[in-house]
């Protein structure tokens, strides 16, 4: 039974990763960590514990005040740092708002690479964060999230999200669209495990709308 006087303690990933090809050089993905901050900032305004772990993003992390900010470059320190806050801070939910990178090199290359050769590279499968926190710690309840490229029919977003939150075990989904997205808005729809849905226009509305599941749904 969950003790209601104990603080929410909200566990928070955020920003892109990396995946080093050689000494110099790496793989990532866009994400400025700015709908990770605005998560975050609202979190801790309500009054709830947030450990943030939080890839090199754009936005001062630092900044953030009542916020534990534990920083990572690589998508193996992301992965590392989440298990071992989950093991001893033991959070009550996980965003998991971080782009993760889905693949990194097999072979990590020392040195620098010359250029003037061909480089065959082999990708493989990265750890899913969230995989292992189901698998791992089966109490804390987590937020996912899925970047996906051009929107279709909002019937196919619905079961699209309804089997993500299934297969994942997660307590709710923020879904997006590449083809959606631009530098004044960044829609996303908005699924609840309970069935509820809402379509957000900005990181901003996004941010509201998880703290208040997570507050309602505690």
């Amino acid at each position: 039974m969950n003790n209601k006087n104990k603080p929410l303690v909200v566990l928070v990933t955020a920003g892109p990763t990396r995946a080093y090809l050689d000494s110099v050089r790496y793989l990532s993905n866009y994400s400025s960590g700015r709908l990770g901050y605005l998560i975050c900032e609202v979190l801790a305004k309500n009054g709830i514990k947030v450990i943030a772990v939080v890839g090199p993003s754009e936005v001062s992390f630092e900044k953030l005040k009542n916020v534990t900010l534990f920083k990572v470059e690589t998508v193996e320190e992301m992965h590392r740092a989440v298990m071992q806050l989950c093991k001893k801070k033991s959070p009550d939910f996980a965003v998991l708002s971080a782009a993760v990178l889905d693949f990194m090199p097999k072979v990590i290359s020392n040195g620098k690479v010359s250029s003037k050769n061909n480089w065959n590279l082999q990708l493989v499968p990265t750890p899913k964060i969230i995989d292992d926190i189901t698998k791992k710690f089966p109490k804390i309840k987590k937020i996912a999230f899925k970047l996906e490229c051009n929107r279709p029919s909002l019937k196919t977003i619905k079961s699209f999200a309804e089997k993500n939150i299934k297969d994942k075990s997660a307590e709710a989904l923020c879904l997006n669209y590449l083809s959606d997205i631009d530098k004044k808005s960044h829609p996303a729809f908005l699924f609840s495990r309970k069935g509820g849905f809402q379509k957000a226009n900005t990181k901003k509305s996004i941010a509201d709308w998880i703290c208040n599941y997570i507050m309602t749904s505690h």
